[in-house]
This record gives structure tokens, C-alpha cells and sequence, in this order.
């Protein structure tokens, strides 16, 4: 609605700084110039009053001429003082000239939000607090020579268009706040995400594997099975792709008797821990860069192979990290065996590769420290036993 009058400047996008204030002295600049056109003609057509209407004409004239410099050069901070300097000056001139009579007081309170949001919080304080100590002062004259007040039509329109004008500028602010409030949470989502995933494959990193270990394993500790912590609740719906590591389907089974805590199986937790054979090779005889893409399509299969529940990490270097929720021992190996065996089947950037596995299983004396010590023991071993193979602790 009216896009014709907000102009858009291609050296300020929506993520300047200067993008709101520059979208309010447009706003405001439409404000004033449809209220001084009104009060023009009020007050020249029903009030008779000449000098009101001369006032509110220049006023109309003052905020075109305003607004068309504006255009033409979109300087900024030019702009919001000029702006700032003829809403209040106008506005300090009609209460003065009406002695602070008929609600004419009320046009002061618009003065403290044009400041502060054209021109800052410093010089807004100040040119508020001038226009608040004179409209004060106008007051003390009235008590030192009280005079008996009427209410009339003017009063009335003097109340009615403030409030307008309040109700117009408080919608701008509103829709300004969640806008910032709105990129803000987007923008700590994206810091969140970066913190979380691998750059170079897109998986969850080695930090993100601690705290989901962390919570996965306290929660299986204290034998809450509401909902399984690897799931984000954010990605729920979201398609299985690498960068998104597992689908949201949320595990809802109820317990009806107090589990035994001893027993491994109750709440079966697995380990898995990959590393590619012979990497070093790769990186010697074809680059790092080849290497890269190596790492980055083995991501890629892996995560076709994952199950909704699964969590497939990069540990570091050509190391990754499966998290198997309620998956026994004897299930992680044959799962890591058919895995094992799908890689060894591919052709992976021209080249055969292999992959050594180590697996194990949570139990109750645990923690995510001696979990993954046990399983890198076990890759240890599979890859001491000649490489390509599932070795089990």
C-alpha cells in the first residue's frame, strides 16, 4: 500500500542500518504532509483562522520539499534532522501560539518519537527535554493567571488527530521491533547452525556429537524416553540431506513398570566410529583437494544409509562418529557390516575405498569419554586385523 511514496535506495538494503530510519522519514514525511493538507483546509474553510492555515500550508510545503531532496539525494542523517527540526519547530510554534489551550499541549508528546528514532538517543533526550520544559513553563503561566476554559470543536480535533497520529507512529515502531526481533532469531539460528555443522561436509561437528552424547546418554541414564534427544525439534519435518542429519520422527513409547537401570538392553545405545583407509594416501598421491571431495561424497553415502534416528558426525580429519539410539550391540555390527560392505562397492571420486569400523554399546557406568574411548579401541583393532572390517568392543 502506497509503494509509490517509500522510495527505495539500492545502497541501503533491508540489513542497513540506516534501512528503518530511512523507511520512517518516509513514513513520517507522509504523515505530516496528508495532516498539514487537512489542517489547511479546516482551518481555512471551517475555522477561518488565516494564520493556523498559513502555518499548516508552509508546513505542507516544508515536508514536500523535504521529502523531494530527500529523494533526489537520499542523504540520510541530512534528512532526519531537517525532518526532526521542521515536525517540531511547527509544533512548538502551534502551542505557542494557542498559550498551551485547547489540548494544543497534546501535539508535544509526537515530538520524543520522531527525535529519538531520525536522530538518536543523545540529541533526542535534549530537543525532547527543551520542548517538554517550554510546554511545562506555558503551563506555569496558566496557574499564575487561571482563566475559565471551554472545550470546543478545535479541542476535540486536537485530541482526535493526536491520538491518530500516535496510533500511526506506535504501528511503525511495532512492525520495526518484530522485524529486528524477527532477524535476530534467524541470524542466532545461522550462528547456531555454523557452530554445529562441519563447513566442509555439512555434518555435525565433533562439538555438536559431545552435546547430543551428553544428553543422549544422561537421559537414557535417568530413564526419560518421551522423546529422543537427537531429535531437533526445528528440523522435524525437514527431507534427509546432507547438512540435515536425521528426519524428525519422534519416538513415543511409554514404559509401564520401573525399568532395571543394570540392564544394557533397555535402552540399547551404539557407537560406531569410522575412519577411511589408507586416506593419507589419497591426499599424497591426488591433493588435498581431491581429498576433500572424497570426504565430502563418503558424507554423502553414509548419510543415504542412515536410519531416521541415526546420527552421522564428522569426528575430525577422515574420522566419523554414528550415534545408534536403541540399537543393541548385535544390530550396530550387522548394520556396520552391510555398511562397510555398500562403501567398498563404490566408486568414489574414480577410486575404490574402504573403510574401517569400530563398534560398541552403551552401559549404564558410562560416559560419552569412555564410550568413544571404547570405540576408537575397537577401530584400533579393525584397523590393526588389515583394514576393511567391523571390529567390536
Amino acid at each position: 500500500m502506497l509503494k509509490f511514496w517509500y522510495k527505495e535506495f539500492s545502497q541501503y538494503p533491508p540489513d542497513h542500518p540506516d534501512y528503518w530510519r530511512i523507511r520512517f522519514i518516509g513514513h513520517s514525511l507522509l504523515i505530516t504532509t496528508i495532516y498539514f493538507a487537512i489542517l489547511t483546509v479546516i482551518n481555512l474553510v471551517y475555522f477561518s483562522g488565516s494564520m493556523y492555515a498559513l502555518l499548516d500550508a508552509f508546513g505542507l510545503v516544508l515536508s514536500l520539499g523535504i521529502y523531494y531532496r530527500f529523494c533526489q539525494t537520499g542523504h540520510v542523517k541530512i534528512t532526519a534532522w531537517a525532518t526532526t527540526l521542521m515536525l517540531t519547530s511547527l509544533i512548538m510554534l502551534f502551542v505557542i501560539s494557542t498559550k498551551g489551550y485547547v489540548h494544543s499541549l497534546l501535539w508535544a508528546t509526537l515530538i520524543p518519537p520522531f527525535c529519538f528514532f531520525l536522530i538518536g538517543r543523545t540529541w533526542g533526550t535534549y530537543i525532547s527535554s527543551l520542548c517538554f520544559s517550554i510546554c511545562v513553563f506555558m503551563v506555569y503561566l496558566q496557574t499564575k493567571d487561571p482563566q475559565q476554559v471551554t472545550f470546543g470543536i478545535g479541542a476535540l480535533l486536537n485530541v482526535i488527530e493526536v491520538c491518530i497520529a500516535q496510533i500511526l507512529l506506535f504501528r511503525f515502531y511495532e512492525k520495526t521491533r518484530f522485524s529486528a526481533y524477527q532477524k535476530l532469531a534467524i541470524r542466532n539460528l545461522e550462528i547456531q547452525k555454523m557452530a554445529e555443522i562441519d563447513k566442509l561436509t555439512g555434518l555435525y561437528n565433533r562439538e555438536k556429537l559431545d552435546e547430543v552424547l551428553n544428553t543422549l546418554l544422561t537421559t537414557s541414564a535417568a530413564n526419560t524416553d518421551t522423546i529422543n534427544p537427537l531429535i531437533d525439534t526445528e528440523d522435524a519435518s525437514s527431507s534427509m540431506a546432507i547438512g540435515q542429519l536425521f528426519n524428525g520422527n519422534i519416538i513415543d513409547k511409554k514404559i509401564s513398570t520401573k525399568p532395571d537401570l543394570s540392564s544394557p538392553s533397555l535402552h540399547p545405545i551404539s557407537i560406531v566410529i569410522i575412519d577411511i583407509d589408507h586416506f593419507k594416501r589419497i591426499n599424497d598421491n591426488h591433493g588435498h583437494l581431491v581429498g576433500d571431495k572424497v570426504l565430502c561424497e563418503l558424507a554423502q553415502l553414509l548419510q543415504s544409509k542412515m536410519r531416521n534416528d541415526d546420527l552421522l558426525t564428522r569426528w575430525g580429519g577422515e574420522e566419523f562418529v554414528i550415534i545408534l539410539p536403541n540399537t543393541s550391540l548385535a544390530d550396530a555390527t550387522e548394520l556396520t557390516e552391510r555398511l562397510r560392505f555398500y562403501i567398498a562397492k563404490q566408486n568414489i571420486q574414480n577410486m575404490a575405498l574402504t573403510i574401517s569400523l569400530g563398534v560398541t554399546q552403551y552401559y549404564p557406568e558410562d560416559n560419552a569419554h569412555s564410550l568413544l574411548e571404547r570405540a576408537d579401541k575397537a577401530l584400533y583393532q579393525a584397523k590393526s586385523q588389515g583394514r576393511n572390517c567391523v571390529a567390536v568392543a
